[in-house]
């Protein structure tokens, strides 16, 4: 296993992956419910086996192969997961290489990310045993999520095969984003927790992820480099032509001195890191959620560009902290076209509503078919890339008390209008004292595939984000 040197570029060679068709399970006991090992046998469609020399069998999982040692097994091992402790790895690293192991995952801690002399010589002999032969994701993490093959650390979160690659150095994150994407209907191709990267490290993932045929967006977090591959960074980047979605830890002083403790990371400089991500056209979000529900956005309605943008609110008072935020995010709420403007106001808006932008709702909002044919009008107008809108659950609760039969689905329907107009249409759904109601619409919202946000702070910092991503890369894409 050579690292890869085509254009320049020092990046380790994993693109076996695709095809893993068998698993080891390092340490598997019953004491500890054959964590890890349950997930592979449940999932994994290739051959599996557990690793262990006190266990002859495991009668809760007949599709598991037990084996005293590595080197018993009498065929091909590919992927190997170590449970046990760090003083205990090395022989088994020899048998690793001895068998021929592809990639060897690490849950175990106790290297580098422990802070001390010891952890750091642990972990230059362990990659000493390697040989460069066998691949590590590791110390210290969850290691490798690819629910096309069923493998996993876990059956918790495992999805059906999707389109956004993750990769983080902390395994926690790395659940809490798959469970955030299954929760929205975003499906993992690929997600990596490589911990320490003692070997396979930030730069040789991204690198795997950018070209890999089953991954179109890219989710990372990241605390830090090694000194030594900045230089290799960059020429990732550069041949690169995937989105990014980045959160960067360690931007603070004291973030920069827990991502040392928590990895043994080298945050770096801010300034550097925002020069870089601004040269490749990177998109960097403050949190996980923003993470994951940027490449909501993107999966939905692509790679927009909202710079004005119309604003509806059922409620006058909501419509002007709505335009507020947008407007304070740089994007304009201007007035609507002349010619929108008389269609909106042929349609005989009653008293106590508004055809202007914000579009205040509060007297049409039971009238179902009205509503539709006014943000028919107000999507059509060419002056506006997009709308933001705020549903209060609390009326879908007064539908018992005799409104039109058709009006939840019928706002459902209107929700729609985003793709007939081919512009972000973005619903917020407000909780207030309705949670079933907000429930009961967002499982309709999804249905028919419309983005949804129980605040608009979750989406709108985000809008001007996504759209100085798309202009950039218009612009790079008219240059190449």
């Amino acid at each position: 296993m050579t690292n890869t040197n085509s254009s320049d570029l020092n990046v380790k060679d994993i693109s076996f992956l695709n095809d893993i068709k068998s698993v080891a399970v390092i340490g598997a006991s019953k004491k500890r419910d054959y964590r890890f090992l349950s997930s592979y046998a449940e999932l994994f469609k290739g051959k599996i086996y557990a690793i262990n020399p006190k266990l002859k069998e495991i009668p809760e999982y007949d599709n598991v192969e037990v084996y005293p040692s590595l080197l018993d097994i009498p065929g091909q091992v590919d992927y190997v997961y170590f449970t046990i402790p760090a003083k205990r790895v090395f022989d088994v690293m020899d048998h690793c290489v001895e068998k021929g192991v592809k990639l060897a995952s690490f849950f175990t801690s106790g290297f580098s990310d422990i802070g001390t002399a010891e952890g750091r010589e642990r972990e230059r002999e362990l990659l000493k045993r390697a040989k460069n032969k066998v691949r590590i994701l590791g110390p210290n993490c969850l290691g490798l999520h690819y629910p096309k093959m069923g493998l996993s650390w876990t059956s918790n979160y495992l999805s059906v095969k999707g389109n956004i690659g993750f990769v983080s150095q902390s395994g926690g994150l790395v659940n809490y984003v798959m469970m955030h994407t299954r929760e929205l209907g975003l499906n993992i191709s690929k997600a990596f927790s490589f911990g320490n990267g003692a070997d396979l490290d930030f730069v040789d993932i991204l690198y795997f992820l950018s070209n890999d045929p089953e991954t179109e967006i890219i989710l990372c977090y990241l605390e830090g480099i090694k000194a030594n591959r900045g230089y290799d960074l960059q020429k990732v980047l550069e041949q690169n032509k995937k989105p990014i979605i980045m959160v960067k830890g360690g931007r603070t002083s004291p973030g920069a001195r827990a991502t040392n403790t928590h990895t043994a990371s080298i945050s770096g400089e801010n300034k550097l890191w925002s020069s870089l991500f601004k040269q490749y056209n990177i998109i960097e979000v403050e949190s996980l959620e923003q993470l994951v529900h940027a490449a909501y956005l993107i999966e939905h309605y692509g790679f927009f560009n909202i710079e004005k943008m119309a604003v509806v609110s059922a409620s006058g008072g909501y419509g002007v902290i709505l335009t507020d935020l947008v407007e304070k995010a740089g994007i304009k709420v201007p007035p609507f076209s002349p010619q929108v403007q008389e269609k909106l106001n042929s349609g005989h808006v009653p008293v106590g509503s508004s055809s202007q932008n914000p579009l205040d709702l509060a007297s049409i909002m039971f009238f179902v078919q009205e509503t539709y044919k006014f943000l028919d009008i107000a999507l059509s107008d060419e002056n506006i890339d997009g709308m933001i809108m705020d549903i209060p659950s609390f009326y879908f609760k007064m539908t018992q008390f005799g409104f039109m039969p058709n009006f939840e689905d019928g706002h459902i329907e209107t929700t729609t209008l985003g793709y007939k107009h081919k512009k972000p249409f973005i619903i917020i759904v407000q909780k207030h004292n309705s949670p079933v109601e907000q429930e009961r619409l967002m499982k309709k919202l999804a249905d028919k595939n419309v983005p949804f946000f129980s605040d608009p702070l979750h989406v709108i910092p985000l809008l001007p984000k996504i759209s100085k991503y798309s202009r950039n890369k218009k612009k790079m894409d008219n240059n190449s």
